[in-house]
């Protein structure tokens, strides 16, 4: 059971490079490599690399194993639609192929955690063609579980190759990008350098400059020194003289000190008064300030409260103009209520009018069957089922008049729920047509019936009237 040579080639070339997918990043991890043969005991542990690899849009995996210290010694296990349907009749698997997928990315990153091994079993085969089998494996106590075993085979030289290059032309693209690095840190070292040196001369010209200024200032401070001392001289000489002249100036102004002293005692007691009075005038204050402060808040309360009043104001004058409308649409309901009453009324009268001839109608026809009972003596089984007949539709008559009373009750109800709410107006414009109609159906149906039978006793009467005329003649001849 081994993948197809295409399939292998189909990793390992420049035109398909860009529809493969790594499943998980390269890894480094430790596999077991164990003899073919079931007396082999001769298992050792190497460092590998290891690529998860698919193909974008094709059911196509392939797992790469390469030795760390010899990337020449390569693996690869290629799974597509067949072999995974293969390995599912072998090993029992109840997966999809994603599903797959996903099992096999988690144990390899199990076997990276130390949870589980992988091992790499050679079978007895030629050593030009050997083959191998890729275990997941579980190590026990008692006995080592394998999760899943994956035909494996050393590459072919121009697989090693290709992947060889590809690492190759990786570490080139690398190594050339950090050459570029290293000229451009090198540029702006070069650059940081000149710019050292260039502060280095600024500062011994700094220097130059800050000797030459302070031998100037040291200069100039000398010559200050010297004009300062021949102005404290003359300033001595003006100071001596002012000290006399201040010594008058001050007994005369400790003779008005004198007088200030004793206008400073009557300020005081005017000030003690004046204070008592300030005292007095800022209690005052803190109570008009205290009652400024209530009636701004009673202020503030009466604007908020009045603010209040509006809104509810404007609320109410909303609602009266909602029930204004409200009122006039009730009220034009109540209008077109009105004239559907007088209209179902007239309707009423005019069905009333109608079954009142139809009864007096049923009083005629009654008349005339009593008269044809007389005449017909020998048709009374035939009359007296006639009479049932009458008398049923009679009684039917009568529940229909009370049908009718039962319906002007309901209308009147109606009516007054016709004031309260416009559903059941709109039940009564449903109800009442139809009750009508079926009114009008079955007084027609009952005015058909009772225009036939009027019809067959007269054609009946007239055939009775005939054959005793036919008999009386008889007998007169």
């Amino acid at each position: 059971m081994w993948a197809p040579s295409t399939e292998d080639n189909y990793f390992a070339s420049m035109d398909t490079a860009k529809n493969i997918v790594h499943l998980m990043p390269s890894v480094e991890m430790m596999v077991t490599f164990a003899g073919g043969g079931p007396n082999d005991m001769m298992r050792s542990k190497k460092a590998c690399l290891l690529y998860a690899e698919k193909v974008d849009y094709k059911e196509l995996i392939q797992l790469r194993l390469a030795e760390k210290c010899d990337q020449r010694h390569m693996y690869i296990a290629t799974v597509d639609s067949v072999s995974f349907q293969e390995l599912k009749q072998d090993q029992g698997l109840n997966v999809t192929f994603a599903g797959f997928m996903e099992n096999v990315v988690r144990m390899l990153k199990d076997c990276h955690a130390s949870k589980l091994e992988l091992c790499l079993t050679a079978t007895d085969v030629a050593e030009q063609q050997r083959k191998f089998k890729l275990q997941f494996v579980e190590v026990r106590p008692f006995k080592n579980l394998v999760h899943l075993c994956l035909p494996c085979r050393a590459a072919p030289l121009h697989t090693v190759l290709f992947y060889i290059n590809s690492m190759l032309d990786a570490a080139n693209k690398r190594s050339y990008m950090l050459e570029q690095n290293t000229q451009q840190m090198q540029l702006e070292l070069n650059s940081q350098r000149a710019h050292i040196e260039q502060l280095g001369g600024d500062c011994n010209q700094l220097r130059s400059t800050l000797a030459e200024n302070a031998r100037q200032l040291s200069e100039k401070h000398a010559l200050e020194l010297q004009q300062m001392q021949d102005k404290m001289c003359k300033l001595n000489e003006q100071r001596s003289s002012d000290l006399e002249r201040n010594r008058r100036t001050i007994a005369g102004l400790q003779s008005q000190l004198d007088r200030a002293m004793l206008d400073k005692a009557d300020l005081k007691t005017i000030q003690e008064q004046t204070e008592k009075r300030n005292q007095n005038l800022n209690e005052e204050l803190s109570c008009c300030k205290s009652r400024m402060c209530s009636l701004k808040e009673q202020n503030d309360k009466l604007q908020g409260e009045l603010t209040d009043a509006k809104k509810h104001e404007r609320k109410l004058e909303y609602k009266i103009e909602d029930l204004k409308q409200h009122t006039a649409e009730l009220q034009e309901h109540i209008q077109k209520g009105n004239k559907e009453k007088a209209n179902i009324a007239a309707e009423l009268e005019a069905e009333k009018k109608i079954l009142h001839t139809k009864r007096q109608a049923l009083e005629m026809a009654s008349d005339e069957i009593g008269k044809a009972n007389q005449i017909i003596l020998k048709q009374n089984q035939e009359l007296l089922i006639q009479k049932r007949t009458i008398a049923w539709r009679t009684e039917v008559a009568l529940q229909q008049e009370k049908a009718i009373k039962e319906k002007e009750k309901l209308l009147r109800l109606r009516e007054e729920e016709l004031k309260h709410a416009q559903e059941t107006n709109k039940q009564l414009r449903e109800e009442i047509p139809q009750q009508l109609q079926s009114m009008r159906n079955f007084a027609q149906g009952l005015e058909q019936k009772y225009t036939n039978q009027i019809h067959k006793l007269k054609e009946r009467i007239s055939n009775v009237s005939g054959k005793e005329n036919c008999g009386l003649k008889a007998n007169r001849k």
